[in-house]
């Protein structure tokens, strides 16, 4: 699949029967991170797996959707590649930060989970190049 012909995330989720629930978190039960207003435990299944991820909005903003966790896993994923001092770089994070090496590891476990949800490289491909416009 090349730019030209990349399907739009929604759609692609669609064709490809990926689906979400999602559970809104209480923040007054769930330590959200510093920047975080609302939180949801998203459940993404395809071909009758499942794996679930835990989202954060910054703001008053709607439910997530599959393409809305989606791309943002796909966003972390790229922590599965890059060593953190890379990763730490293009992100903006201090390398010599306790803080930032969790938040590495955590956009790993993140990618991971996804990558084994998929299961199918060229598919996950597929969604990584469809989220770069989202």
């Amino acid at each position: 699949m090349n730019a030209t012909d990349t399907k739009p995330l929604k759609e692609l989720c669609a064709e490809l029967g990926i689906t979400a629930s999602v559970k809104e978190l209480d923040g007054d039960l769930i330590t959200f991170p510093d920047w975080a207003k609302q939180g949801w435990i998203i459940t993404l299944r395809y071909k009758g797996k499942r794996a679930q991820f835990r989202f954060y909005g910054g703001g008053k903003s709607s439910t997530p959707t599959a393409p809305d966790l989606i791309w943002a896993v796909a966003v972390d994923s790229t922590a599965l590649k890059e060593s953190f001092k890379d990763w730490a770089y293009e992100y903006g994070y201090d390398t010599d930060s306790i803080k930032a090496l969790s938040t590495y590891k955590a956009c790993q476990r993140n990618g991971q989970r996804l990558t084994d949800l998929i299961g199918n490289a060229d598919v996950f491909s597929q969604l990584v190049e469809s989220g770069r416009d989202y």
